[in-house]
């Protein structure tokens, strides 16, 4: 399976874990998601492969927009995503920040950040000729 697919199998298990209720595990799951979809265009980039086993969603995602232009800032919601990544996964200071709310926010992260790959992280006829 690749990044993107798994990204896809992640967001929806974000989705089903949200509509029960079950919101810390589904901000985890989204931020998941979001670290696979952009995994899924580090084979693009110079050094891509120097993040493909790591969480560094800060750092991925400032190595796609050296090169791709999103018509939307998207860092904030990076920055928010490595934040809870650990922070849902092993929650140290209580859950009520969990909310439906909460969880719902970073549902809309997840499709911001798959917007920015599926429309503005485009392979252009370089890459295929350095594929070849």
């Amino acid at each position: 399976m690749n990044f993107y697919d798994n990204a896809e199998e992640v967001r929806q298990a974000a989705i089903i874990l949200y509509e029960n209720a079950h919101y810390r595990m589904s901000i985890y799951n989204s931020c998941l998601s979001i670290e696979l979809y952009l995994k899924s265009k580090l084979y693009l980039m110079e050094n891509g492969d120097d993040y493909v086993y790591t969480h560094d969603t800060v750092n991925m995602y400032q190595l796609l927009t050296k090169r791709f232009k999103f018509d939307k800032d998207i860092f904030s919601i990076i920055k928010t995503c490595r934040k809870y990544f650990n922070e849902s996964r092993y929650p140290h200071a209580g859950t009520e920040v969990y909310t439906k709310e909460f969880a719902k926010e970073f549902l809309g992260n997840v499709e911001s950040v798959k917007s920015f790959i599926d429309n503005d992280c485009v392979a252009d006829i370089t890459d295929l000729e350095n594929k070849g």
